[in-house]
């Protein structure tokens, strides 16, 4: 690579950046206290062709883990419609289950259920009802 377009790629990303620093900054780098400096960092991308669930296959999803009779069938429900970690992260969000950045499969899979079917069953537990379905 050239000289000339090494500079320009150093000055645009400088200039990126410079236009991001608050009054604040600057006047820390007007005093003298603190200087900057340039690091490379890998962008974070987004692969190509991933579809995110739609509202309405989510409220499906819902619809049909409420009707379970149990955790098992939920769980196979959840395995046959969610295909990786990302589309159950969605899920939970979309039913406001906290997931931990470290949480396995699994483990998300596990509180979707106990937050859908889990909640039904123990509420009917409690209250006595017929568990069956018809």
């Amino acid at each position: 690579m050239n000289v000339a377009r090494l500079s320009k790629l150093i000055l645009k990303a400088l200039a990126e950046q410079a236009s991001q620093l608050s009054e604040e900054d600057i006047q820390k780098l007007e005093k003298g206290s603190h200087e900057l400096s340039l690091s490379l960092v890998k962008k974070k991308t987004t692969p190509v062709g991933v579809v995110e669930l739609s509202k309405a296959q989510m409220d499906e999803l819902l619809s049909r883990l409420q009707n379970c009779e149990s955790r098992e069938r939920g769980h196979e429900l959840i395995s046959g419609a969610l295909k990786n970690k990302k589309e159950l992260e969605q899920f939970a969000k979309h039913l406001d289950v906290l997931v931990l950045k470290q949480d396995k499969v699994d483990q998300i899979k596990e509180k979707i259920i106990e937050a859908t079917v889990g909640a039904i069953l123990r509420s009917n537990a409690i209250q006595g009802k017929n568990i069956t379905r018809p």
